[in-house]
């Protein structure tokens, strides 16, 4: 939810006398990449963050990656896989089929675009975004950044969770 669709539902509510057992919940996750969660680890200077947003209707996330000191990106996928551990690609977030060519130097937002179950692929192609979710909230999955230098991956994060409560009332 917007920050301002929260903030007129708030007002609304507060108007109408309605507060009591009001709880918005927004469910977000998030990735720490850096070349120290590779396995086997990177020395790289680069680094960088994805962040999810989950739709209202739970069909889609909405994400953002943002890198830095990052150069010759080829593409970055989603892959099934506790931390520690590589696993297979399960969603594509930039250049999927790493066909296209390498970006230059990235210093900031690399992509922002929306996510939907026709994204999927490997064990969960056919599936749904909330199978994603849930692998999610498992620990099962992780955001790998692939270079032309480091093909297997330069920067890796496993994706968690960020529940918010924004407010609850009693």
């Amino acid at each position: 939810m917007s920050t301002a669709f929260v903030t007129i539902l708030l007002m609304v509510c507060i108007s109408a006398g309605r507060l009591q057992n009001v709880a918005f919940a927004q469910q977000s996750f998030t990735a720490k990449l850096s070349g120290s969660n590779e396995v086997p680890p990177v020395t790289t200077s680069g680094s960088g963050s994805a962040v999810f947003h989950l739709s209202s209707d739970g069909k889609s996330l909405d994400y953002q990656l943002n890198l830095t000191n990052m150069n010759s990106v080829m593409g970055v996928h989603i892959h099934s896989g506790k931390q520690g551990v590589n696993g297979p690609v399960i969603a594509g977030l930039f250049n999927p089929s790493m066909s296209g060519p390498p970006t230059g130097a990235v210093n900031g937002l690399l992509k922002k675009r929306t996510l939907t179950s026709s994204d999927l692929s490997g064990s969960l192609a056919g599936k749904q975004i909330s199978d994603l979710v849930n692998m999610i909230k498992s620990g099962g999955a992780y955001v790998n950044v692939h270079t032309s230098k480091n093909q297997n991956g330069e920067i890796r994060g496993q994706i968690y969770g960020i529940f918010h409560q924004c407010i609850t009332c009693g």
